[in-house]
């Protein structure tokens, strides 16, 4: 009897001990990132020919939720800035939310959550590449859904139509924000304009998060 009442105690203990010592998702994510920091710098500073670093960053994200994606860059005083997106998928946004929420402080690191807005950015797609000003809005007020439909034309989208409405989306995130993207803009239609032509009664992309933060804001 005495040898089992000091063996459970000690099971107890170990059991306890593992719960104790289990790390969370958002732990094992930011524990890899503290651990690779070195590299994902080098990277980052790098001429980046080598991604491995960076896929494995992608993938240990992925890990966490299968919609994330990490973005990197550099401020003007290189700075590692880190961007936490969803890839403009809504189902994404509370996963993001959870992992920001659970950072750790990185020296020289910034760390945001959804593509950040911009007043003007260049940006290519896969070969891709067009400024902001070929993007022409009609926007339509959803009150119902408190969300706003637009229809975007695209000038020479007929080129090659899935990678210019692919830009399209990667500059709606990054002018409009992304958080707005998924959350404020409703149905989406896209229409091929001719390069001599403008849209009557069109709208920029600017214009557009203005008119979101005037009406949702």
């Amino acid at each position: 009897m005495k040898k089992i009442l000091i063996v459970i105690p000690i099971i107890i203990l170990i059991m306890g001990f593992s719960l104790f010592n289990r790390q969370s998702k958002e732990e094992k994510f930011w524990n890899w990132v503290s651990k690779n920091k070195i590299e994902l710098e080098n990277f980052i500073n790098s001429d980046q020919e080598d991604y491995t670093i960076y896929n494995q960053l992608t993938k240990e994200m992925k890990k966490y939720n299968s919609v994330l994606f990490p973005e990197m860059t550099l401020t003007e005083k290189d700075e590692v800035v880190l961007i936490i997106t969803p890839d403009g998928m809504p189902e994404g946004v509370l996963p993001t939310e959870k992992l920001y929420n659970s950072k750790p402080e990185l020296d020289n690191w910034i760390i945001k959550k959804f593509r950040q807005a911009t007043d003007e950015i260049g940006l290519n797609y896969d070969g891709i590449e067009y400024p902001s000003s070929d993007i022409e809005i009609i926007p339509e007020l959803d009150n119902e859904r408190g969300k706003i439909n637009i229809k975007v034309f695209i000038r020479n989208m007929n080129s090659d139509v899935k990678k210019h409405q692919a830009l399209s989306f990667l500059y709606l995130d990054h002018i409009l924000g992304e958080y707005n993207t998924i959350t404020k803009v409703g149905y989406i239609d896209f229409y091929h304009l001719d390069n001599d032509k403008s849209v009557e009664n069109g709208i920029s992309l600017l214009e557009l998060r203005k008119l979101i933060e005037k009406e949702f804001n």
